[in-house]
């Protein structure tokens, strides 16, 4: 039995995810999904909105996090294309998500861009350029290939 699916976005993100998992699992880290706060989990800048109209603790889900013994963890954020979509600007709240330090600076932050179209959207190219200009703390990847290989070097890394 197949499961229809009513955002293609969604299944091509889920089997990314897989595949990221897949690579950081296969140099014996674990890649944690779990919900935990300062890991997976951060909180809104002070000065954002930190309430649901229902009064929950607004929060900001991260798509994974690497523990990494003897050295910082890493959290991970992955942006995966396979062709142009509308979805690709929102990584201009992620600059200011961390401009404003919703990740902290006790971890790595990589933000991993994947996918056949990854490296021809230019919001993507701006969102290294912006960072780069910016001296933000974010480790910007492109490719799966690419994300092994940093992973590989960072536990390397004496």
């Amino acid at each position: 039995m197949s499961l229809q699916h009513n955002h293609g976005a969604a299944v091509s993100g889920t089997k990314s995810e897989r595949k990221l998992k897949a690579l950081t699992e296969s140099l014996g880290l674990p890649f944690i999904k779990q919900r935990l706060w300062g890991k997976t989990l951060f909180k809104p800048p002070k000065h954002w909105s930190q309430k649901t109209p229902t009064g929950k603790q607004r929060k900001f889900i991260a798509d994974g996090y690497i523990e990494v013994p003897g050295k910082k963890d890493i959290i991970v954020e992955q942006k995966h294309s396979d062709k142009h979509g509308t979805t690709e600007e929102k990584v201009f709240y992620d600059l200011k998500k961390i401009e404003f330090g919703v990740y902290g600076k006790e971890h790595e932050l990589w933000y991993v861009f994947t996918g056949d179209a990854s490296q021809d959207i230019e919001v993507y190219k701006e969102f290294a350029t912006e960072a780069k200009r910016l001296k933000l703390p974010v480790k910007v990847i492109w490719g799966f290939e690419q994300y092994k290989k940093e992973l590989e070097k960072y536990i390397k890394e004496v």
